[in-house]
């Protein structure tokens, strides 16, 4: 029996909180979705978990530890949840703080739901330029000064996370289709990974893809 997706969303507001669910319905029909009110009571859920948790949305404003502080502490409990800070604030200084911190994005809670919507599916499909997703308007600014952290940048390969695990799939000889079912992408999105692996290593072809993986000892047999 297969396990059920999670998502968490950490938000003393309960209006705001409860009011992500129909959106995360839409991003995520099939995920149970919790809503906490602060640090202590993620944790725990966290921990206890019987199932993935798929997506963590995290405000920055929380009784007894801020959100920035939980960040580090929620990835250890669970390393393969994107983390988002959904907050108040539109500072830079704050986006910055949560990219630094290790999150995968951070959404102005002013963002209008379709736009919210967008921001949303694209910290869960890890279709980010730098590995963090940021509004346009204040993109550009974050990801050209702010250190890389908790795995969201590229390593030296030039290769994120998530397109180390594409390309693991890839060795292993899945389509784009089975690696789309595999990771819960969109096929799209693997097209997008598949891209960048390509440009990355300097390839034009699949083949090609997996030889050089293998020559760089990127991926081992």
């Amino acid at each position: 029996m297969q396990t059920p997706q999670r998502v968490l969303v950490i938000d003393d507001h309960p209006l705001f909180r409860e009011g992500l669910f129909p959106l995360l319905r839409t991003l995520l029909p099939e995920a149970n979705i919790t809503g906490v009110g602060d640090v202590e009571s993620a944790l725990v859920m966290a921990k206890n978990t019987d199932g993935a948790v798929r997506l963590i949305l995290v405000d920055l404003q929380l009784p007894r530890m801020s959100g920035l502080a939980a960040i580090g502490l929620l990835r250890q409990l669970q390393p393969d949840a994107p983390i988002a800070v959904v907050s108040g604030s539109e500072q830079q200084s704050d986006a910055r703080a949560a990219l630094a911190a290790g999150a995968q994005g951070f959404v102005p809670k002013s963002m209008r739901p379709p736009d919210m919507l967008h921001a949303l599916r694209q910290v869960l499909e890890g279709g980010l330029e730098g590995g963090f997703y940021a509004p346009p308007s204040m993109a550009g600014a974050i990801l050209g000064t702010a250190p890389r952290a908790g795995g969201g940048g590229t390593d030296e390969h030039g290769l994120t996370k998530r397109q180390h695990q594409v390309l693991a799939r890839l060795c292993q000889g899945l389509s784009n289709k089975e690696i789309a079912r595999d990771m819960n992408l969109t096929h799209n999105t693997v097209k997008t990974h598949i891209s960048a692996i390509f440009k990355a290593l300097n390839v034009m072809s699949r083949t090609q893809a997996i030889v050089e993986a293998r020559l760089r000892g990127i991926v081992k047999d």
